[in-house]
């Protein structure tokens, strides 16, 4: 694949799982607990929105849920496992941050995001 193909491609799947995340924002912001409503919207970004490296000593990205789906299907567990981790690191960091703001907010008296 060439630079130009691959930008575009990229271009493309951005646009395509920002739409998706407006869907979810919109499906979720009705839900009354507002911590599940968080935690919702954090692993839809966290799964639409965390790449991870497919060529070794190159810089050729792609989401990360794709190539450990597709990569335990083929049976690269270790390639599968690695997509897996990343997953788990980028959810566990952006939940540690809307936590952090969830106690910022109760510590200066804002009112919560809605």
């Amino acid at each position: 694949m060439d630079l130009p193909a691959y930008v575009t491609a990229w271009i493309m799947y951005l646009l395509s799982a920002t739409g998706v995340l407006l869907v979810v924002w919109r499906f979720t912001r009705h839900w009354r607990i507002r911590r599940t409503r968080r935690v919702v919207r954090v692993l839809a970004v966290c799964v639409l929105l965390t790449p991870i490296n497919i060529v070794e000593g190159d810089m050729w990205l792609a989401p990360a849920y794709l190539v450990a789906g597709y990569d335990w299907i083929l049976g690269n567990a270790e390639r599968s496992w690695m997509a897996a981790m990343m997953l788990t690191g980028a959810f566990s960091v952006l939940l540690l941050l809307s936590m952090v703001e969830d106690v910022l907010r109760r510590l200066l008296h804002m009112e919560p995001a809605k």
